[in-house]
């Protein structure tokens, strides 16, 4: 009894035991070395969906025209897929001192060499806060007190630096933000925290380290009590009076209101790659995916991954793996681990009669049938397609034209029973995927 109650609380320390740091990711917009550096940051504190998804936006559908944006799409991953303000403690309170033993310890190093690179001048730094903030007291959501909706220096001037004006700058990006107000109540004001005069808790945040480094910095905190899309949208109003300032062009190629943001946040044609080798669409999967090949003797999340969004994420969770778009869970996978051989990199499908060369991994619409032609070397199984009277245990699913009406769609990875999964092997290793899905 007393070895099974042991054996219980090993299991449950395992459990709950948190994700190791991820280090983030830096993507670079540059057209002239020239030209002035903004670093745009996002998600230090990862139960903050304003800050990352903004970020997201920003790489997915804006381009910069003249001038540089270096963007870290989200600071603390492992929080940001936890769903939590800080795996180990507040990321945004360890830039004034921080022991060599602290788990964050060597991310902490590359985001302050990010910080001081000599190409960067100007840093803005996204964050929610809650309530709505207000110079005076008016009432328990707006007051002096808050964080939400508002624009943050640290010190009105910069000395002898370009772009060192910070209290003209950051009142010009927040007249901005207010001339395009959704609500007369989201009204932003500019909250110099005089940082140097002895805000101790402000003196341990990266903007505070950023200052007295020499480079002029700037956060933006959209309200908690907004929805995730009119968050989204009060960032990107900073990021683009930010850039009018500092004299960087970009372009956008949709309309800037919150039911565009929601449209692209929830854009129905994400997918995401893994390993190289599957491919998933990121909406309208099964709650829970069985017996999916996953890499033995891989980190959970070390595997590559790559999708047009960059707040995508596997987490390792109770024995399962959950693919995450930011903090939303999008699907529970039950794994099934072994060896992956990525060898093969296209092969031929008969899509509706038509011939076709089709990369791995691929998502490939048909309408009517398909038919896998032979490949050699290799063996197709077609999850949820029973070949007639086929006991088979390793079947070769090529060579036989298939009808959605063949397909059982329980075995579909989506609610709506139309997609369904190739899984293409090489002896018992795993060489490849794709979707058919059924229009």
């Amino acid at each position: 009894m007393k070895k099974l109650l042991i054996l219980s609380i090993l299991f449950a320390f395992a459990l709950s035991k948190p994700l190791a740091p991820i280090d983030f990711d830096l993507i670079k917009q540059e057209t002239n070395p020239k030209s002035p550096t903004v670093l745009l940051m996002g998600g230090i504190q990862g139960d903050e969906p304003g800050g990352f998804n903004a970020t997201n936006m920003f790489l997915m559908h804006y381009k910069i025209t003249d001038g540089n944006v270096w963007v870290v799409p989200v600071l603390n991953k492992h929080s940001m897929l936890m769903n939590h303000r800080g795996l180990y403690d507040d990321m945004n309170r360890k830039f004034k001192k921080l022991s060599d033993s602290d788990p964050e310890f060597f991310i902490i190093k590359h985001i302050e060499d990010l910080i001081t690179s000599k190409e960067v001048n100007a840093i803005l730094h996204l964050h929610d806060g809650s309530g709505f903030y207000r110079p005076r007291y008016e009432s328990t959501l707006f007051n002096p007190n808050r964080w939400g909706n508002c624009s943050i220096i640290d010190q009105q001037i910069l000395e002898n630096v370009e772009f060192g004006d910070l209290d003209n700058i950051v009142n010009k990006m927040t007249s901005h933000i207010n001339e395009n107000l959704l609500d007369s109540s989201h009204q932003y004001h500019v909250r110099d925290t005089h940082t140097a005069k002895g805000d101790k808790e402000m003196e341990k945040a990266l903007t505070y380290f950023a200052i007295r480094h020499g480079k002029p910095a700037f956060a933006n905190e959209a309200s908690k009590e907004l929805s995730l899309e009119k968050r989204v949208y009060y960032h990107l109003l900073a990021i683009e009076g930010l850039l009018d300032q500092i004299g960087i062009k970009y372009e956008k190629d949709f309309k800037l209101t919150p039911n565009n943001i929601y449209r692209l946040i929830n854009d129905k044609t994400l997918d995401v790659k893994i390993d190289n080798s599957i491919i998933l669409p990121v909406y309208g999967l099964r709650p829970i995916l069985n017996y999916f090949p996953i890499p033995k003797d891989k980190q959970i999340t070390t595997i590559p991954i790559s999708s047009k969004a960059h707040i995508i994420g596997l987490l390792p969770r109770n024995n399962q793996i959950w693919l995450k778009y930011g903090n939303k869970l999008m699907t529970r996978i039950n794994p099934d681990y072994m060896e992956f051989d990525n060898s093969l990199k296209n092969i031929q499908i008969k899509v509706d009669g038509e011939l076709k060369d089709i990369q791995i991994p691929s998502i490939i619409e048909v309408k009517e049938n398909f038919e896998i032609l032979p490949i050699e070397g290799y063996r197709v199984n077609i999850i949820g397609y029973v070949i007639p009277n086929d006991q088979s245990k390793k079947p070769n699913e090529t060579g036989i034209l298939i009808h959605h009406k063949e397909c059982i769609s329980r075995f579909s990875i989506d609610k709506a029973g139309k997609i369904f999964r190739a899984e293409i092997y090489k002896d018992d290793k795993f060489s490849g995927m794709v979707l058919i899905k059924f229009l």
